[in-house]
């Protein structure tokens, strides 16, 4: 069994509002703790949107009761029509999920038989001590940099594997058993890319949501970048089981693809690489005129791949001067 620093921000933060409300000498101060149970959330801008938007529910609750109750009385029947007005007010404005809470506290002026002044303070207050409590306890949240690090590593790790997979298909001469071995072994790394940059991409979206007072979009812009690589890497491994052996404007491509590989890291801008292979697009583009059908489908599927490769080096390069300006 674990446990997590949510459960202890609940735990204390529930403890503490009790506390607060007891002191106060509110009625029914046991709710303020039920409302911090239910406000404390995973990220800090999402718990000051729930109590945001609670309050205002809460405000709307009240409004509606105090009518239905001072016009039918405090009764079944009126805490119905209640429900039948305000839920699909609720409903109206996105404000669902205050409606439960909302409905407990409207239960303590039927149970009072009473909507004075005093009752509509005491459970305004109930509601500010157990929302605020909840809010100031999500200030207190864990750094996440460590774990998204992680995903930036394990993203790394699987591009230079693809990479370097990509060129020994490029280079290698082997039997079909062997090329299809090759192939699935890159489209597994492939896959683990994918997961890896899907579990970056949610870390990363969670930590934007607790920087309250900053913005940092950095490791989103990455992980975007990261993934629109990621698609371009799978239509050229498309492209190479398209290619059916080993050429030489394939071995120089190949080369480049090594070279890449050693040099993933994210503080490298690629500008040497960019500039290599659109030196082998000129090459190419110069190159005489393929004899066959096959030679010229092979050209062409290597045309597409060397593109595409272009491209994914472009990204890199585009990525590394705009963080480069921002510093």
């Amino acid at each position: 069994m674990r446990i997590g620093l949510r459960t202890i921000k609940t735990a204390v933060g529930a403890a503490v509002a009790i506390l607060l409300a007891y002191y106060l000498n509110l009625e029914y101060w046991s709710a303020a703790g039920i409302i911090t149970i239910l406000s404390v959330q995973n990220t800090t801008k999402s718990s000051f949107r729930l109590v945001f938007f609670r309050i205002i529910s809460t405000a709307i609750a009240f409004l509606i009761a105090i009518i239905s109750f001072r016009i039918i009385g405090y009764n079944a029947i009126a805490f119905g029509v209640f429900l039948l007005l305000f839920i699909p007010v609720a409903d109206t404005f996105n404000l669902q999920d205050g409606i439960v809470l909302s409905s407990v506290l409207v239960t303590h002026f039927l149970m009072q038989h009473s909507t004075s002044m005093y009752w509509i303070i005491n459970e305004s207050l109930l509601m500010v001590i157990g929302a605020g409590v909840a809010v100031i306890a999500n200030l207190f949240m864990p750094n996440l940099e460590d774990r998204i690090s992680t995903y930036q590593t394990a993203v790394e790790t699987s591009m230079k594997g693809i990479l370097e997979g990509m060129s020994a298909q490029l280079t290698t001469t082997v039997s079909e058993t062997e090329k299809a071995e090759l192939f699935k072994q890159n489209w597994e790394i492939l896959s683990d890319l994918k997961i890896a940059l899907n579990d970056g991409m949610a870390w990363t979206a969670r930590h934007n949501e607790n920087q309250l007072l900053s913005e940092n979009d950095y490791y989103k812009a990455y992980f975007e970048m990261r993934n629109n690589q990621y698609e371009l890497l799978r239509q050229m491994q498309t492209s190479l089981e398209r290619i059916p052996g080993p050429i030489d404007q394939g071995k120089k491509i190949a080369t480049a693809m090594d070279q890449t590989a050693d040099t993933l890291a994210e503080s490298n801008s690629a500008e040497d690489l960019v500039k290599n292979v659109e030196d082998l697009q000129k090459e190419f583009q110069k190159s005489a005129l393929p004899k066959d059908r096959v030679e010229f489908e092979t050209r062409a599927q290597l045309y597409y791949l060397l593109n595409n490769f272009h491209q994914f080096l472009r990204l890199k390069n585009t990525f590394y001067t705009i963080v480069a300006s921002q510093n």
